[in-house]
């Protein structure tokens, strides 16, 4: 029992880096409650099935004295399996199953490790990428070769043996068990900052200037030159937030001001305070080049096609969103 529980621990630890990650790959977009139901819940359900009926059924041919179907699975766990299946009725079909069961797990390990391998070992400028097919290729086939060498080394006996190199995991199984705490305790605080931002942003009352909803209709039909946002970017954004990074370093935060140049050659700034132990907090202010959207009395132009509408051929310009 006590070799069992060794040999499943390190199954797991050597599997876990990969698996994971496979997991996390496929899982993108999914909440936590769908995949701990669809990835954890409902194999580990299937698990329980599997080595209740089958363990049983072992347990109770050897309490039967059948002490050469015992000997069998100490000697050759693989030979032992295919010996309790045969004890069963439809034997020829419960065999073929189990070996296009197993021949179907390895398949669908093999690939989603050989992806996981490709994507550690080569530069993915973009997440929803995976790496080169060529790389995944080399991969699979490395882990083909060495699944036969193992096979003709010993079997299970030598993959056993292997399965110590998954000792060193476990620091980093623990490190990335603290990094998920920590990342929830950091979406939490965001969320319940949502939260409490959404009172404050109602308004507070008060007399308001008469003309204030008039400028703001004359916004809608104001759109500002590359020029003028640039000139606005330099004269107003800027100060601003130089007037922020200042009063938060008084406050006591680590704050860099940082430029990014976009591909046009355009200066953008960036506000970059550092939260402790939460995630940093990025305030970037960029110019976006959006068309303007044109009606005229009987005529409605598409904001797809702006510059080749029959009622308006003015061109799009620049707008800061």
């Amino acid at each position: 029992m006590g070799r069992w529980t060794l040999f499943f621990w390190a199954f797991w630890l050597a599997w876990g880096p990969f698996v994971g990650v496979f997991l996390a790959r496929i899982s993108r977009g999914r909440t936590l409650r769908e995949f701990v139901i669809a990835a954890i819940t409902a194999p580990v359900l299937c698990d329980f099935l599997i080595v209740s009926l089958f363990g049983n059924s072992a347990l109770y041919h050897v309490l039967q004295g059948e002490t050469a179907f015992a000997e069998l699975a100490i000697q050759s766990p693989e030979e032992g399996w295919y010996a309790l299946l045969a004890m069963f009725p439809g034997a020829m079909f419960l065999i073929g199953l189990a070996t296009f069961s197993g021949l179907l797990f390895y398949l669908t390990s093999a690939n989603s490790g050989a992806m996981v391998m490709s994507n550690f070992s080569a530069s993915i400028p973009d997440p929803s990428h995976d790496g080169p097919k060529w790389l995944r290729i080399f991969w699979a086939v490395l882990t083909a070769v060495l699944t036969i060498a193992m096979l003709l080394a010993g079997g299970v006996t030598t993959m056993e043996s292997t399965l110590i190199f998954a000792l060193p995991v476990t620091i980093i199984a623990y490190s990335i068990m603290a990094s998920f705490y920590k990342v929830l305790r950091m979406e939490r605080a965001e969320r319940e900052g949502q939260v409490l931002r959404k009172p404050s942003m109602a308004p507070i009352g008060g007399h308001l200037p008469e003309r204030s909803w008039k400028q703001r209709l004359e916004q809608l039909h104001t759109f500002p030159s590359l020029r003028q946002t640039t000139q606005f970017l330099e004269q107003t954004v800027r100060p601003a937030l130089d007037d922020i990074a200042a009063e938060f370093r008084n406050q006591g935060y680590e704050v860099a001001r940082e430029t990014i140049i976009d591909e046009r050659g355009i200066k953008e700034p960036l506000l970059r305070v550092s939260m402790d132990s939460f995630r940093a907090f990025h305030y970037h202010v960029a110019i976006v080049e959006a068309p303007i959207p044109m009606f005229r009395a009987g005529c409605r132009v598409r904001s797809t096609s702006i510059t080749g509408s029959k009622c308006s051929h003015r061109p799009a310009r620049v707008a800061m969103t």
